[in-house]
């Protein structure tokens, strides 16, 4: 049978998450009548005419499995819309890893003495007991959303680090509809399979990011010294406003040069940012350093930077307004998708730990405990610093980490390059008689196996699933207090006003 998801309706949103998860999808027709050998698992977002219901029905009775969200509608089942800021999933779920997750928007919860909870706090429910999902949220919606605000993240001490970020988590939406995938084929007896999103196996990816505004010569190269001896192969974004500088980077030896901006500034138009980008990349390509990314000022991020960025052909971005702490994507935007890979990272800096009031032990602690959270999670870690914040120390102490704890290092191109070549994949999976087949061009990109006892991840393409060797599921325990990371403190206007004057200064 396919191991294959068929989805209703191709939404750019959909579409998104479905290639970052790396599942073998496509559209599907509920015209004619489904066999559960053609797809693993349905996907509905929109409503249907009756007939286009009864086959979903049809399709569910002979032993298929469905996820609803979006517009979906359900014979019997009525929906009440409430407005959340913010859910928490509940622990003993197959949801509990998610913790906090913003949506910042409506979400349609479902009524019915047929429905059975799933995750009560993020509202996830099955109907008639079948093998069902209904997520509450318009995923759509919220995967193409480019709202920011300001969000403070979880720390072990009182007061904690904030940043202007995407409003909406959708790293964790994204994780929501893979663990919902996952749920509904182990619900079948069947494994879940899809391309795994790191390029290696037994090893997590450590990527170190450096932004140059305000970076002195000596800062820029003691920063460089502490990535050198670590053998840390870190991307710098270069404020190339201090053009005397600028020959001092391409010395640096095994390093990746990418642009930050000539003004220190994101503009509303696509012109002066085209010009602003342009600028820079002139003054480096006097240098001999050619760009291939850019990660832009207070990691701002709207359609006609996006639409700059294109212009200029560059290949990649990195904007945590946009999106963070999730994996790479191509944004959609002006009714299209951008030839611009979006790269997210965690938003934190040193400097806003600095700005919090953390200790150089605190400070350390953050970054080691996010580091051991992202491994936990099998997920890239990407972080980032401003040499002229300093606090050399510490990054030597976290490299020294990386290098201890089975990380490998990328920089943002080489991640990139293989990004692009995972997400050209169509993969297909086949599975008989506990024997699973692969196909997709490629021996750099891997699968992950998930089956009911656990997971495994394999180069293999004809693999005998009852004979492999499993590695536990993650189970997480939520914080006891992690509601606090969206409670008001008078702070959080204190850190906008200052927000609002640096950029004020800057256009």
């Amino acid at each position: 049978m396919n191991l294959r998801i068929g989805i209703d309706s191709f939404k750019p949103g959909w579409e998104i998450i479905l290639k970052q998860i790396g599942v073998s999808f496509t559209q599907l027709s509920l015209s004619d009548k489904i066999s559960p050998d053609e797809y693993s698992v349905l996907i509905i977002t929109d409503p249907h005419a009756i007939k286009e219901n009864e086959v979903i029905e049809k399709f569910l009775n002979a032993g298929g499995a469905v996820l609803y969200s979006d517009s979906a509608i359900l014979d019997g089942i009525s929906f009440k819309t409430k407005r959340v800021l913010s859910l928490i999933s509940k622990e003993n779920t197959p949801f509990s890893q998610i913790g906090l997750v913003d949506i910042y928007s409506a979400i349609n919860i479902p009524s019915s003495e047929k429905i059975k909870t799933i995750d009560s706090g993020l509202k996830i429910f099955s109907v008639n007991n079948g093998v069902n999902l209904i997520l509450p949220f318009n995923i759509n919606e919220l995967i193409v959303n480019s709202n920011s605000r300001r969000k403070k993240f979880y720390a072990n001490r009182k007061e904690l680090p904030s940043e202007i970020v995407a409003e909406v988590s959708k790293g964790k939406l994204r994780k929501i509809v893979e663990i919902s995938l996952e749920y509904l084929h182990h619900k079948r007896d069947l494994p879940f399979v899809h391309l795994w999103h790191q390029p290696y196996i037994d090893k997590n990816l450590f990527i170190f990011r450096v932004d140059t505004d305000f970076c002195s010569k000596q800062d820029a190269n003691e920063m460089y010294e502490t990535c050198k001896k670590n053998h840390i192969s870190a991307t710098w974004f270069l404020d190339t406003d201090s053009e005397d500088r600028l020959n001092n980077y391409a010395l640096f030896d095994n390093q990746e040069m990418a642009i930050h901006c000539d003004k220190h500034y994101v503009y509303d138009n696509t012109e002066d940012n085209y010009n602003n980008i342009l600028k820079a990349d002139k003054k480096l390509k006097k240098c001999e350093i050619n760009a291939t990314g850019f990660a832009a000022p207070f990691g701002d991020w709207n359609y006609n930077l996006d639409n700059a960025l294109q212009k200029m052909k560059l290949k990649y971005s990195s904007e945590f307004t946009l999106d963070y702490d999730d994996l790479p994507f191509y944004p959609y935007c002006n009714n299209k998708f951008s030839e611009v890979l979006q790269i997210p990272i965690h938003p934190i800096s040193l400097g806003r730990l600095r700005r919090s009031h953390f200790s150089e032990n605190e400070m350390l602690q953050y970054y080691i405990d996010l580091m051991k959270y992202m491994v936990k999670i099998k997920e890239p870690v990407i972080i980032y610093h401003h040499p002229h914040h300093k606090h050399f120390n510490i990054f030597n102490k976290i490299f020294q980490f990386v290098e201890s704890n089975n990380f490998v290092n990328m920089n943002m191109g080489e991640f990139s390059n293989w990004w692009e070549e995972r997400y050209k994949l169509k993969p297909e999976f086949q599975y008989a008689d506990n024997r699973l087949s692969v196909k997709f061009d490629s021996e750099n990109v891997f699968i992950k196996i998930s089956t009911i006892d656990g997971f495994t991840i394999s180069q293999e393409k004809d693999i005998q699933i009852d004979k492999i060797t499993l590695k536990p599921h993650f189970k997480s325990i939520i914080k006891n207090d992690i509601k606090r990371i969206r409670k008001f403190q008078w702070r959080d206007l204190l850190y906008d006003h200052e927000s609002r004057r640096s950029k004020k200064k800057f256009k």
